[in-house]
């Protein structure tokens, strides 16, 4: 085992707090991993320029000489690299290989446009941050006659890694069976932090499910051999749903996503429904997302939980994906398409979001129609349920425009922290009160941050053809009276102020400038266009939903299908409807109790434990949107890094929510005797003879 001289360690051009914001805090797991090393062996294999080649994938313990190395040379360097680690994944090609000046080329700099421009590139940013989250790797290769055997591990201080190469000479037989390749190619190490690896059968089903992975498994010129513990060596390939013999094809065709911009959608009717997993990554139902030789993600634009889509499948074929996020890399102060860890798009990035919606167009009309198929009906509610929702769901409405309106009175003046000191007045030359400089919390929210000018709403809903007045609002301090104000729109908005110049405060200390939104009579329903606004290099954007209907407020109807569903209820923010899937089982248990007291069929609702159960789920089901526009205001241009803690802040959100406005809600659904006591239990009636409500 060769010796590690510290004057002969390479750096990175990168700095340490690159990886910490952008990786370290979400962490990395398998289903980036595995993803990683196989589409990186996949682009060596297309760059070698042969139609076929092999990728050997290996789950298993390591090497014990080379950990014994590894550990030895590594503590006399003193860096904080994994020491110790039970399992480690190895991935082995027979693509073009590597050498030393292209390991040096490749692991020196932030990132590197591949030679070929179809391949997804050897040694981008993925592969050096999967190294790095996992504490260390190495990689052997051949390439042209010599043989490179490089370690890749942390660097002390800010610099966030280095890499040396251990073995460069030429490739020799007995170094080509030491490193496992015969011709040229290349062998992947990357130890793994964790201390247990998942069941072979879970492995097994991941590598063979991973949605970025379609690509390289549905290609009959690649070979994956996959090697699990105390398992024999097997050949993966992905197993497509049965199509179903009837409809196989529901929809196929070009959709228009913006100007100059198509998808080709196509969607496909499985035989049998497809299980709903919890793991986005390797979800066999949905519509994979792909540009290039990439696949991103699998998605039912938000109809997950419907009962119609249980059975759908497809892709959706969009090109410019690859341009924008090629000319993203090479912006000065990119928005990139595909998110920085590869993980799936960036909902936050325009074209990203009008692609949703070209899907959602697409799918809402087979998921109602296969619902219709299935005998899935709506169930009409008695009159007094149906009076009883209008005034809970005007309750409902005004709590969600108290959540989302600018709160207080006050514009941008922030509260100070606690203090033992009696207040101070001071007078001010003029007589008049001077502004109170706005203060930021200490915690840095973004909230704070772009406070200096704001839409007083945001989101606003319009139907096609609408207008109304919107306020822009300015914190003087920072946008100083006389400030020329920019706009810019999408196309299909249009935006009229009533002056271009920030005026002079009010007495309640922010300046305010109305003007007229109006959405073109042209817009399709469901769009969600953007206003912008910029003053004195701050900005405020204004997000417009484009609904159907005309009626006032978010949510306008509770609708009750009588069919099973994997989840409660659904809110479509276009149409307002809020969906209760009534032929879950809670329901189907509760109704039997209603019919045991004695209640018709067609009074169903009007039974209190029925009708209690139906309003959380609906509730709950407009608090979880409510939430995520809330975030969405909160945090404006950021996707937090952990998925786990962004789903915890949702939660937090929704129950913030709950606790503000459910009592409330509850009243104005249920009526006011259910709280005053007058609600009776009375003995079971005589068969024959139906209930009465007192």
């Amino acid at each position: 085992m060769a010796t590690l001289d510290p004057t002969t360690l390479r750096h990175g051009s990168v700095r340490g707090r690159y990886f910490r914001e952008n990786f370290a805090q979400a962490g990395i797991d398998l289903t980036q991993i595995v993803p990683e090393l196989l589409t990186n062996a996949d682009a060596a294999i297309a760059a070698a320029g042969r139609r076929r080649g092999r990728i050997h994938l290996r789950f298993g313990a390591p090497d014990p000489e080379f950990l014994e190395g590894w550990r030895r040379e590594l503590r006399r360097l003193r860096v904080p690299a994994l020491l110790d680690w039970r399992h480690e994944i190895v991935c082995a090609d027979d693509g073009e290989g590597v050498d030393a000046a292209t390991v040096d080329r490749r692991l020196g700099a932030l990132g590197v446009v591949p030679e070929h421009a179809d391949q997804r590139g050897l040694f981008g940013r993925g592969l050096r941050d999967v190294w790095l989250a996992q504490g260390g790797g190495r990689i052997q290769g051949v390439r042209a006659g010599r043989a490179v055997e490089s370690w890749f591990f942390p660097a002390p201080g800010d610099e966030p890694y280095a890499f040396a190469h251990v073995l460069d000479e030429p490739a020799t037989p007995a170094v080509r069976r030491a490193f496992g390749i015969d011709r040229d190619g290349t062998r992947v190490t990357v130890p793994l932090a964790q201390r247990r690896l998942p069941p072979n059968a879970r492995l097994r089903t991941l590598v063979a499910n991973l949605v970025q992975l379609r690509p390289l498994l549905e290609d009959p010129e690649r070979e994956l051999f996959l090697e699990l513990p105390e398992d024999p060596l097997e050949l993966v390939a992905y197993s497509p749903p049965e199509p179903d013999p009837e409809r196989p094809v529901l929809f196929e065709g070009e959709v228009q996503v913006q100007h100059g911009i198509s998808a080709r959608i196509v969607v496909r009717r499985a035989a049998q429904p497809i299980p709903l997993g919890p793991s986005r990554a390797a979800r066999r139902g949905g519509l994979v997302v792909r540009s290039g030789r990439a696949a991103h993600e699998a998605t039912l634009a938000g109809l997950e939980g419907r009962p119609g889509a249980r059975h759908l499948y497809g892709e959706v074929w969009c090109e410019a994906i690859e341009r924008l996020q090629q000319e993203a890399l090479d912006s000065p102060r990119p928005q990139v398409v595909v998110r920085v860890d590869r993980s799936g798009l960036n909902e936050s990035h325009p074209l990203v979001q009008k692609l949703a919606a070209a899907i959602e167009r697409v799918l809402r009309p087979l998921v109602e129609a296969e619902e219709r198929r299935t005998g899935a009906r709506l169930v009409r509610a008695g009159r007094a349920i149906t009076a009883r929702d209008e005034i809970g769901l005007k309750a409902l409405n005004e709590a969600l425009r108290a959540a989302f309106d600018a709160p207080g009175q006050v514009g941008f003046a922030r509260g100070d922290a606690p203090t033992m000191k009696p207040p101070l007045e001071e007078d001010s030359p003029t007589g008049a009160p001077e502004l109170a400089e706005p203060r930021l919390p200490e915690d840095g929210s973004n909230a704070a941050r772009d406070a200096a000018m704001r839409f007083k709403q945001s989101p606003v809903r319009l139907h096609a053809g609408e207008r109304r007045t919107v306020s822009l609002l300015f914190d003087p301090t920072r946008v100083p009276p006389g400030t020329s104000i920019e706009m810019a729109t999408d196309p299909g908005l249009s935006l009229s102020l009533r002056q271009y110049e920030v005026p002079s405060p009010g007495p309640l200390g922010w300046a305010r400038v109305s003007g007229n939104l109006r959405a073109r009579a042209s817009v399709e329903p469901g769009s969600r266009l953007s206003v912008f606004a910029e003053a004195a290099g701050f900005g405020a954007e204004l997000i417009a939903l484009i609904v159907r209907h005309h009626g006032s407020g978010w949510v306008r109807e509770i609708a009750r299908k009588d069919e099973d569903a994997q989840i409660e209820a659904e809110f479509d923010p276009e149409s307002g409807v809020v969906t209760v899937f009534e032929g879950r089982r809670e329901f189907k248990s509760l109704e039997r109790g209603a019919r045991r007291t004695g209640l018709a069929k067609g009074r169903l609702r009007e039974y209190l434990p029925y009708r209690m159960l139906e309003v959380e789920v609906a509730a709950n089901a407009v608090y979880g949107w409510a939430a995520e526009r809330i975030l969405e205001r909160r945090l404006p241009g950021e996707r937090p890094s952990d998925p786990a803690e962004y789903s915890a802040a949702v939660r937090l959100e929704a129950q913030l929510l709950r606790h503000q406005f459910h009592e409330r809600l509850m009243r104005a659904f249920l009526g006011p005797e259910v709280f005053e006591g007058t609600v009776l239990l009375t003995q079971p009636p005589p068969s024959g003879e139906q209930l009465r409500l007192p």
